[in-house]
């Protein structure tokens, strides 16, 4: 089959006239008709033209000898292979960012597990504490106190008024109960505070020490428990941590974490020796509010001995 034929055959397969054939390749109406009347012959460029557009190949539009044009493979363009390259490289470039921002989490994370582990001091003390409650469920906040000398452990918890400014750190409460266990008596009791009449109900918790062995153990070492409760704490959760885009901020040098789930956004802070100072949850299912600050010291530098809640308010407890 010649050359001539071969263009009639491509043209009207493609369901063109001579014009929009010509109009593909650049060239008139004229030149088209002398070609397929064998009057003349294309030059090099408008075979590559017609190679290029109509995706057929050289020897197909050469050589007489082949005249099935389906037999022929069609080769992509080289545009076609250049687009390609390029969406390979931008998802290389991609995955190569994703693989990076995945293994300075890990080495984030694992330095925060490695130094939280490491924090053995029980002698500590913990700061406030509070629960803000959402519009969905509009219950007064909460909070929670804890205090810790040696042996010796005092939390205060309870309701706090409305009126309650958390920045200042003064609390105006509308209940709230201090709880003592001294591991070394083994003795613990509660005083539950009663707003109108600014008197304390004393209740012992005796009962409780005796029938729970591990109750004077609540509270051992609870700033590294609670650190590594909210961060990833084991090699396989420090390694989904860290490919999880959920987990979209780790911060060495500000010792920051955020993440989020399917309700929850999470804000965790931690101090110098990478153990929680700020810990804060809001959910976006109805917006509740929780925090958690926490700060310690060692107790010979800085922490009082706690005064024994029955001495302290002597005259204001009513005994059963």
């Amino acid at each position: 089959m010649k050359l001539s034929e071969k263009i009639i055959k491509l043209r009207k397969e493609k369901g063109l006239s001579q014009e929009e054939f010509g109009n593909e390749i650049n060239v008139s109406r004229q030149a088209v008709s002398k070609w397929e009347n064998d009057e003349s012959k294309p030059d090099i460029d408008k075979i590559q033209e017609i190679v290029k557009k109509f995706n057929v190949t050289y020897e197909y539009l050469l050589d007489d000898e082949v005249e099935n044009m389906e037999l022929n493979p069609k080769v992509p363009t080289k545009n076609k292979k250049h687009k390609i390259k390029i969406i390979l490289k931008v998802f290389l470039v991609i995955l190569l960012i994703y693989l990076l921002i995945c293994m300075y989490k890990f080495i984030a994370f694992y330095r925060f597990y490695l130094i939280a582990n490491s924090f053995s001091e029980e002698n500590y003390y913990m700061s406030l504490g509070f629960r803000n409650t959402s519009d969905y469920n509009p219950v007064t906040r909460s909070f929670w106190r804890t205090y810790k000398f040696g042996n010796k452990i005092e939390q205060t918890s309870g309701v706090l008024s409305r009126k309650q400014d958390y920045k200042n750190g003064e609390l105006n409460y509308d209940s709230y109960s201090i709880e003592l266990i001294d591991k070394d008596k083994k003795t613990s009791y509660s005083l539950i505070y009663d707003k109108d009449t600014e008197m304390f109900e004393y209740q012992d918790n005796k009962d409780r020490i005796d029938n729970e062995e591990e109750y004077f153990d609540k509270s051992e070492n609870i700033i590294r428990e609670n650190t590594l409760s909210a961060i990833p704490s084991s090699f396989k959760e420090i390694l989904l941590s860290s490919l999880n885009p959920r987990v979209y901020y780790v911060s060495i040098i500000n010792r920051e974490i955020r993440a989020s789930s399917d309700e929850y956004i999470i804000k965790i802070k931690l101090n110098n020796d990478c153990l929680i100072e700020y810990y804060d949850i809001t959910s976006e299912y109805d917006g509740s509010h929780s925090l958690s600050t926490y700060t310690y010291n060692y107790v010979q530098d800085t922490l009082k001995e706690i005064e024994e809640p029955l001495e302290k308010y002597k005259d204001k407890i009513l005994y059963e």
